[in-house]
């Protein structure tokens, strides 16, 4: 059975709190004095370890940093139905790209990162009164720098800036340290090489918690998207990690390819084709605040599917494909041998599939559902933005929920969320090789993915070839915004915004309230074009 850091509130130990640009009101306040070290021992070591962790599980939420590497694309997006979905611009915002330092999922976005580096460093304040000779010790301090390099590099491709401070600051008077785009690149890469020496191996740490391959794919991601982040080509460095990766024997495609998102994918990490490289644990046994945030069903189906007796919460009738992108992926696969499509075995409990989910949609005994108007229920690739149709658009599951008999809790999710995965290195491998000038390379990789997943092979490979197949293997995993901004397509015009984007947007503002409670813009101003 998976474990779970369990979410022990440092306050509880300490009553010490701070943010670092955080929140609106970014005065740090002492409550108390005491730190709490008596209360602390080394069965609680995890405690003091959980609370950074708890940030991390909520990035993959539809309004945290998985959104806007999803909905900000041409691949998926929130179309307004009637009153539903309006939710004060905020899903208009981030699909036309005109998002402003107002935005409150800029904001959040913001702050939940800000929140988790803070809880990182004040839990390594707290572990460095231990003795080093404490079993442990060195292990959790590395995941806890691992958190904060991932936190900053979430800040690097969103925000073009990092807050920081060392976890040794503790005059929160002074102002954090503020690094642009190439020194926050520069300190991260290097501390995640340091975190390589540092952190255990897989085989040698707790299932789903940071190892040495997690820092490797770190700097993997880091190099493939250097050129963006500093203007110098990170390739050939991409790839001295990705194939260190590739080469461990550690990892192989997946026979099941739904299987890596299935409600017990953690027995994967015991399969000789594990791909899980790095991973957010989630429990079914856990309150995330508002379950269904991370829920992978409401979000998406419509109301009239009766998805809510079997797994709780109702129907939002939310996000779907973007009509191009769908397309695409038709015209570069064959649908009925690509075992990425369409999976019946969800279907038994709500007339839903793996997969893509379009046309009549039926319930379990294959009785039609209606739509509001009483008509067969029919998604269409078609889709509007604006006053959208609640029948239109085609709809995605991806993660496969835990069938009803099973789920202690309804509404809340089993799946751990696969941050990143060796498909996806190998993906990063063609496109290195393909930047470099070596094609043949590029289409082998691309080739051994696609004989995986049952779909023809290419006889060549070029870049749009490429991205679509990131596009048919990564869908909805939160990769597609990095993806589209490396190959140049990001501000492009697509369905329903007929215009491109200014090069600003780009990279989304600094909030307006993380401004105002530095104000010194010499210390952090604003990105330009805001």
């Amino acid at each position: 059975m998976k474990t779970k850091y369990n979410l022990f509130s440092v306050s509880a130990i300490t009553v010490l709190f701070f943010t670092l640009l955080s929140c609106t009101n970014l005065k740090e306040k002492i409550i108390d004095q005491t730190t709490g070290q008596e209360f602390i021992t080394e069965d609680n070591l995890l405690s003091i370890v959980a609370p950074s962790f708890n940030n991390f599980d909520k990035l993959w939420w539809h309004y945290r940093v998985w959104g806007f590497q999803e909905i900000t694309t041409d691949e998926i997006f929130f179309p307004t139905r009637g009153p539903d979905w309006g939710d004060d611009g905020k899903w208009q915002e981030s699909y036309f790209h005109t998002w402003t330092p107002q935005n409150v999922v800029v904001t959040d976005n913001w702050n939940e990162l800000a929140t988790g580096m803070a809880r990182a460093n004040y839990s390594l304040l707290l572990l460095d009164d231990f003795s080093d000779t404490l079993k442990n010790l060195s292990y959790y301090k590395s995941e806890l720098n691992f958190l904060k390099y991932f936190y900053m590099y979430c800040y690097v491709d969103l925000y073009g800036k990092v807050p920081y401070r060392d976890y040794t600051e503790t005059d929160y008077a002074l102002k954090p340290k503020i690094f642009d785009r190439s020194s926050a690149f520069n300190f991260i890469v290097s501390g995640a090489r340091n975190l390589r020496t540092t952190l255990p191996n897989k085989e040698d740490v707790p299932y789903g918690q940071p190892n040495k391959d997690a820092a490797t794919m770190l700097l993997a991601k880091l190099y493939l998207n250097q050129e963006v982040y500093t203007g110098i080509k990170g390739y050939d460095s991409c790839l001295l990690y990705v194939n260190e990766l590739i080469n461990s024997g550690r990892y192989a495609l997946a026979n099941d390819y739904f299987s890596i998102f299935s409600y017990d994918n953690y027995k994967n990490a015991n399969h000789a084709d594990n791909e899980a490289i790095l991973l957010s644990v989630q429990s079914d046994l856990e309150d995330m605040d508002l379950d269904f945030k991370m829920g992978w069903l409401e979000v998406t189906f419509h109301y009239h599917q009766l998805l809510r007796p079997l797994w709780g919460g109702g129907n939002w009738n939310g996000y779907c494909l973007t009509k191009s992108y769908f397309d695409n992926l038709i015209a570069h696969t064959d649908t009925a041998t690509d075992v990425r499509w369409r999976d019946n075995r969800t279907y038994k409990y709500g007339g839903i599939y793996l997969g893509f989910n379009y046309g009549i949609q039926h319930d379990p005994d294959g009785r039609i559902v209606n739509d509001n108007s009483g008509n067969p229920l029919n998604f269409t690739p078609e889709v509007s933005f604006f006053n959208t149709p609640d029948y239109e658009g085609v709809r995605v599951l991806k993660y496969m929920p835990e069938p009803p008999q099973f789920k202690p809790q309804p509404g809340r999710y089993e799946n751990d969320f696969v941050v990143w995965r060796i498909a996806d290195a190998i993906l990063m491998r063609a496109e290195c090789n393909l930047r470099n000038g070596n094609a043949a390379s590029a289409l082998e990789d691309v080739n051994l993915i696609r004989r995986k997943r049952k779909t023809y092979e290419y006889t060549s490979i070029d870049e749009e070839k490429l991205l679509t197949e990131r596009a048919l293997e990564l869908y909805t995993e939160g990769h597609r915004r990095q993806d589209l901004i490396r190959f140049g397509k990001f501000l492009g015009p697509k369905d329903n915004k007929p215009n491109p984007s200014p090069p600003t947007r780009l990279v989304l503002p600094i909030p307006q309230v993380a401004i105002d409670a530095i104000a010194d813009e010499s210390v952090l101003s604003q990105n330009p074009g805001y």
